[in-house]
């Protein structure tokens, strides 16, 4: 139990202060709560438990009618608003707990930053005229796979109080973010050939329970990335890609097998290398060295060592460092690009 209060005090304190202080407010007091506590101590362990608490009983909130409902969309943060928040959470608690424990048990934390596009498309697009080639993209944890439509996306970028346009510019998908690096040079448009999406569950934004789903795992008053996935879901449906559940030891080799070999493939993967263990990390590096004894690959991602953001190129097993980006907000929302 001491380990589940130190969870929920440091979410509250470090992950959702500056962003939700509805969530930041209701983790302080779970963590002073043993009745809901108990409850989460049955959430598996590979599951964040702050994040699956509050998704859960705010997707199962969505569905009825419970008082609860209003404090997703006010946001009045005075103590008062905030302690009779919570009270109605211990009450949607008590009443509902068996859907709470079947949501513990049959969903999983993953969400699908489309904000990440912003520092992705400059990156793929730097990729494909070095490379001189159309793009094959393919992405471990690819969720709804809406990374892979990152071509099809219009992008405003601040520096230095100026907005930085490029991208799909009649794109209903605006991406917005912020550069505090070097400026940002010309990023010219680009090909994706092949978009090819794996993970050990693929959710279907076509489903409304997946849908429902994936708007409960964004915190309450981040209110753009709600109305974005409203928006980028109409366009996901009209651009081709193939999504495939599993292992991605097993199914990226065979891919590789059929790609078009006038393409130029990039892997890439962010936030998701922190779940897996360093055997698992060692077997990746393994097979994509592998993969560069025929077709030259380059591999983009973050939390395998460290949190920054890597390039790399890999060919003939040997790997050079492209580029490091740091200071890059888990959400997509800021980055420090480097030329």
């Amino acid at each position: 139990m001491d380990r589940l209060v130190k969870i929920f005090s440091r979410f509250g304190e470090l992950e959702a202060q500056k962003s939700s202080p509805l969530y930041a407010y209701w983790s302080k007091k779970v963590a002073e709560d043993y009745e809901i506590l108990k409850l989460v101590s049955y959430i598996p362990a590979s599951q964040p438990k702050p994040n699956m608490l509050f998704a859960s009983v705010q997707y199962l909130a969505s569905k009825k009618n419970h008082p609860l409902n209003y404090y997703y969309t006010n946001f009045d943060r005075s103590e008062s608003f905030l302690e009779e928040s919570y009270q109605h959470l211990k009450d949607f608690v008590r009443h509902h707990e068996e859907e709470i424990l079947d949501c513990f048990q049959t969903r999983l934390i993953q969400t699908n930053e489309l904000n990440r596009s912003s520092y992705l498309y400059p990156i793929f697009s730097e990729i494909a005229h070095e490379s001189d080639k159309p793009l094959t993209l393919i992405e471990i944890g690819t969720s709804a796979g809406l990374l892979l439509n990152l071509d099809h996306y219009g992008y405003e970028i601040s520096e230095n109080g100026l907005v930085h346009r490029y991208g799909e510019t009649e794109s209903t998908v605006v991406v917005r973010a912020e550069n505090f690096g070097e400026p940002l040079s010309e990023i010219k448009p680009f090909e994706v050939k092949e978009r090819i999406g794996i993970d050990l569950n693929i959710v279907d934004l076509n489903k409304e329970e997946d849908f429902d789903w994936m708007q409960a795992l964004i915190w309450p008053e981040q209110t753009e990335r709600k109305e974005l996935l409203k928006t980028v879901r109409e366009l996901n449906k009209n651009v081709p890609k193939k999504l495939y559940k599993g292992d991605f030891l097993k199914l990226i080799p065979s891919f590789i097998e059929k790609h078009d070999t006038n393409t130029q493939l990039v892997l890439f993967h962010t936030h998701v290398a922190n779940q897996l263990n360093e055997q698992l990390k060692q077997e990746l590096l393994k097979m994509i060295e592998s993969i560069s004894e025929q077709y030259p690959i380059y591999h983009v991602y973050n939390n395998m060592y460290d949190s920054y953001l890597h390039v790399d190129y890999v060919t003939h097993s040997k790997t050079y460092e492209k580029k490091v980006l740091q200071g890059v907000d888990g959400h997509g929302k800021h980055y420090h690009w480097l030329n």
